[in-house]
């Protein structure tokens, strides 16, 4: 299990221009984006397979979006 270290900062406001440092998918690293929002609900790193495509850690699914599984 991975262990997370939190920087608690305020976050960025809707319409903030960015830089992207993140690498997890090809040309991400330094594209510039646009915050849509933000959230205060805990977000998860998942892996899934969906229609036999296998994703491993799979950035941010929301708490809104999952329930238990049963």
């Amino acid at each position: 299990m991975r262990s997370w270290s939190i920087r608690v900062r305020p976050p960025l406001p809707d319409g903030a221009s960015v830089v992207l440092d993140a690498e997890h998918m090809s040309g991400m690293k330094g594209a510039e984006a646009t915050i849509d929002y933000s959230t205060e609900e805990t977000v998860y790193m998942v892996d899934l397979t969906v229609d036999g495509m296998t994703m491993t850690n799979h950035k941010w699914v929301t708490e809104s979006e999952i329930q238990p599984a049963e």
